[in-house]
């Protein structure tokens, strides 16, 4: 996938957005951040950032972390001269295509500012491109290697302006006469608009012009928002009671949290002796430190040691997600962020 538009058209927003909704969906990437673009996906389940004010991370110790199903690594290299960027990334993407060849992880390989590393005649030794995985975002698509320019098999314009790049992009699609007619659409593109070159199923032959979903993670840069993060339905928690399901499946943290302090004791009582809710959080959420904690709360309670269920079950909620208990809007009146 070829992310393509001017400087500042919102081309790491759009990567970003297929980022989380990846990742919310339980697959694993690896983010290289040239830019230091990509740091709010941190908050999302199993994301990992190495860099930024940090050195690089060495390569043994992104492996051990992607080597998990559920773990996605963002490397910022925001902070790295030009020229060490290339050198780290001549070692890294090597060993990631070797990886991938092995274990099938990651799912997908995210390089920003792609033409930065992919313009030499060296690019096969850089990526796989029998097994492809790939998105690239970049606003000079025309200094790509064209070995991988014509690898690419979905395209996504936002605002170009830059003649060059729309020659490049008509050349791509293979029509080189369209260039009044496409190039009106691209630079008439709001920043919440794309385009999808033809090509491929979804565009039925045509320029598919398309209005993009809001982003989960624009606004979450704490901890605390997490609460709102939108599961797809079939991951929300289903509350029973005798094997019957009580209500709509909560699919937020705060709607679980809701949920817990309407429901009776006895339906309670059900999914904890159970272990039930821990279960939820780790295999939803991917977020281990959380589950442990709900497992220690379900264990004190068959044991007669938790009575007040909800309290201690949100209580580990609101620990963890940094909400003060005092706080009853953060539960009650917050904006719900959906996912697309």
């Amino acid at each position: 996938m070829l992310i393509a538009g001017d400087p500042r058209s919102g081309k790491s927003w759009v990567a970003g957005l297929i980022c989380e909704q990846l990742i919310l969906r339980g697959y694993s990437l690896c983010v290289i951040d040239a830019e230091g673009d990509y740091r709010t996906l941190e908050p999302l389940p199993g994301v990992v950032v190495f860099g930024g004010d940090n050195p690089p991370p060495e390569l043994p110790d992104l492996s051990r972390v992607l080597r998990h199903p559920y773990m996605s690594v963002v490397v910022d290299l925001s902070h790295v001269p030009y020229r060490e960027k290339v050198d780290y990334l001549n070692t890294f993407l090597p060993m990631l295509a070797s990886l991938r060849r092995a274990t099938g992880l990651p799912h997908r390989i995210v390089i920003d500012e792609a033409h930065y590393f992919l313009h030499e005649p060296n690019v096969r030794e850089l990526v796989d491109f029998d097994l492809g995985a790939y998105t690239l975002v970049t606003y000079r698509l025309s200094d790509l290697h064209p070995d991988l320019r014509k690898a690419m098999e979905v395209i996504i314009v936002k605002r170009t302006t830059d003649l060059r790049e729309i020659s490049t992009l008509l050349a791509m699609a293979g029509n080189p006469n369209a260039e009044l007619a496409w190039g009106a659409i691209f630079a008439g593109l709001t920043l919440d608009e794309a385009v999808l070159l033809p090509g491929i199923e979804e565009t039925g032959d045509t320029l598919r012009r398309f209005r993009l979903s809001p982003r989960s993670t624009t606004h979450v840069r704490h901890k605390a928002k997490y609460i709102d993060l939108q599961l797809i339905e079939e991951q929300g928690f289903v509350f029973t009671d005798d094997g019957q399901p009580i209500g709509m499946p909560a699919r937020t943290l705060k709607e679980f949290v809701s949920s817990l302090k309407t429901l009776p004791l006895s339906v309670l009582d059900g999914h904890a002796r159970r272990g039930d809710f821990s279960r939820w959080i780790g295999d939803v959420f991917h977020d281990h430190l959380l589950a442990s904690d709900m497992r220690k709360v379900e264990q004190r309670y068959r044991l007669g040691h938790a009575r007040d269920l909800y309290n201690a079950l949100a209580g580990s909620i609101q620990e963890r997600y940094e909400v003060s208990p005092g706080k009853k809007d953060t539960w009650e009146e917050a904006p719900v962020a959906g996912a697309a």
